[in-house]
C-alpha cells in the first residue's frame, strides 16, 4: 500500500444515541507510564463472532507487526495528526469506482486507530446497497443505518462491538435501501453526524461510503464530513476516473489518497 466517559449523558433523551454505548469513564492511567483507553460496554451489543469474521478475512490488518499492520499505522498516525491540527472528527472514504480496497482501507484504518491508546473508532457503513463493510463482519442481516433513517430505530439497539477495544460498527442495515442518495442527505442524517462528532472527546467517526463516480451517494453525503480519504487501485483505476473525481471532490477537504493492491 501507498500512502499519498462519562456516564452522565449530556444528551437529551431524545437525541438519536442518547442512552446508546454509553461507555463507562475511562479509567486514567498512573502518572508513572502510558496505559490504553478502557472501555466497558454497557449498552453497546458485542459480538466476539464478528472478531473472528474479521480475522478470517484476507487483507484485513492484526495487532502484529507484519508489513500490512505497520502500514495502516503509519496511514492512521498521518490521518490523526491532519485532522487533530484541524479540529476535524469525521472521515469520509470512498473511490472512484466499486473495488475491495476501498471498503477494506476505511476497515483497517479503523482498526489502527482503535489500537491507538488515546483514541476510540466508530465506524459507520454507509453503503445502503447493501455491498460495504457489513458482509466483512457476518453481519449482512444486522439493522443499521438504513432502518435508522427509514423507521427510526434507535441507534442504540443497532451499534455493535465486534469483540475488539476502541471499535464500535454501526452497520448499513437490514435491507437495501432504493433511495439512499435521499437520506443521506436529510436534517435526520445531518444531525446523526453532529451528534456521532461531538459525543466523545476522543472519538473519531470513519464513514465508508460508496464509489463516488457510481452513485450519488457519497456526493449527497460529503458535506457532512470533515475530511475525506480516496482510495484508489493500483494498474486498474483509470486516469480518466480519478480527474473526474478530482473534480467532482474540489469543493470539499481531502485529507489524502491511498493505492491499495488487488487481493489475490
Amino acid at each position: 500500500m501507498i500512502i499519498a466517559v462519562d456516564d452522565r449523558d449530556p444528551h437529551p433523551a431524545s437525541s438519536p444515541i442518547a442512552r446508546s454505548a454509553r461507555h463507562a469513564a475511562a479509567v486514567p492511567p498512573p502518572a508513572v507510564h502510558a496505559a490504553p483507553t478502557r472501555i466497558e460496554y454497557t449498552h453497546t451489543r458485542v459480538v466476539p463472532a464478528a472478531r473472528l469474521a474479521l480475522h478470517e478475512r484476507v487483507g484485513v490488518v492484526r495487532s502484529d507487526r507484519s508489513a500490512l499492520a505497520e502500514a495502516f499505522k503509519m496511514l492512521r498516525n498521518q490521518v490523526l495528526q491532519k485532522m487533530h491540527a484541524d479540529g476535524h472528527r469525521v472521515l469520509a472514504v470512498t473511490s472512484p469506482r466499486q473495488i475491495p480496497g476501498k471498503s477494506l482501507s476505511a476497515l483497517n484504518l479503523a482498526l489502527a486507530i482503535a489500537a491507538d491508546f488515546d483514541s476510540t473508532a466508530l465506524l459507520v457503513d454507509a453503503d445502503l446497497s447493501g455491498n460495504g463493510l457489513q458482509g466483512l463482519f457476518g453481519l449482512e442481516a444486522a439493522s443499521g443505518l438504513g432502518d435508522y433513517l427509514l423507521h427510526g430505530m434507535p441507534i442504540p439497539e443497532l451499534l455493535v462491538n465486534p469483540g475488539i477495544e476502541r471499535l464500535v460498527f454501526l452497520p448499513a442495515g437490514s435491507a437495501a435501501v432504493a433511495q439512499s442518495a435521499e437520506l443521506l442527505a436529510t436534517r435526520v442524517a445531518r444531525e446523526l453526524v453532529g451528534e456521532m462528532k461531538s459525543r466523545y472527546d476522543n472519538r473519531i467517526v470513519i464513514v465508508d461510503l460508496p464509489p463516488a463516480l457510481a452513485t450519488a451517494d457519497a456526493l449527497a453525503f460529503l458535506p457532512l464530513a470533515d475530511t475525506t480519504l480516496v482510495v484508489i487501485e493500483e494498474h486498474t483505476t483509470r486516469m480518466a476516473d480519478m480527474e473526474s473525481l478530482a473534480e467532482l471532490l474540489a469543493p470539499f477537504e481531502l485529507v489524502g489518497t491511498v493505492m491499495s493492491q488487488p487481493l489475490v
